[in-house]
């Protein structure tokens, strides 16, 4: 499922929302219809910060009731943010929309109406396939609108498997130590470093970058 480059939460913080709902549940605590009306995703952030640090303390408390809510609250959130989440790539028609890999993602960008994505890992993964000299897969006339990738089905361009080597990728094809997908597309600074890392690849290998369609830059993290 996709995670834009414009994120509508971070994980951590959400998480400890869906606890604070639990416990809301028997105080009778829920938004009021007006009080919806009127909130915004950033009057959210700034709550969930609030509780961030709390966290851990929270989910040890948690009984049985309160922590089985918090796995449907969370599920149920997440199962409308993800379709709200796909309208944030620009994909090129008529490519089809690539799944990035599970504990992953993919680092998209589109030039001269061809889409490169690459594939990368988060901490503690590794691809299942050796890649070091395939950096990106490509979608374009070229290739007749599909996607050039090592797996069966066309749309899934990697798949990251539980590894403490990572040994099977370019060195970039990792994100840092101690971040995921999710949590780079939790700040623009570090999504726009994916982003320039990757066009400075694609122009170290000889593709003209001047045509880069910058409203197309996109990260999807994978579920």
């Amino acid at each position: 499922m996709l995670l834009s480059s414009c994120p509508l939460w971070k994980m951590l913080v959400f998480i400890s929302l869906a606890v604070l709902l639990a416990d809301f549940t028997e105080i009778g605590a829920f938004a009021s219809p007006s009080e919806c009306k009127s909130a915004t995703i950033d009057d959210m952030n700034e709550t969930l910060e609030k509780y961030s640090e709390c966290f851990r303390e929270m989910i040890a408390k948690g009984e049985k009731a309160s922590i089985n809510f918090l796995v449907w609250t969370l599920q149920e959130t997440l199962d409308l943010l993800r379709p709200v989440q796909e309208k944030f790539c620009k994909q090129l028609p008529p490519c089809p929309l690539p799944l990035a890999p599970r504990n992953g993602g993919l680092v998209c960008v589109t030039i001269d109406n061809t889409q490169y994505c690459k594939p990368m890992c988060n901490e503690h993964y590794d691809f299942q396939f050796l890649r070091r000299s395939r950096l990106y897969e490509v979608c374009g006339n070229a290739t007749g609108f599909s996607w050039t990738t090592q797996l069966v089905g066309g749309k899934a361009l990697a798949v990251c498997n539980p590894s403490e080597m990572a040994v099977s990728g370019a060195a970039s094809a990792y994100f840092p130590t101690n971040s995921t997908c999710l949590r780079t597309l939790a700040f623009t600074q570090t999504q726009t470093e994916q982003l320039n890392i990757f066009l400075k690849e694609l122009g170290e290998r000889g593709i003209d970058i001047s045509n880069h369609d910058e409203e197309a830059d996109c990260i999807i993290c994978g579920y």
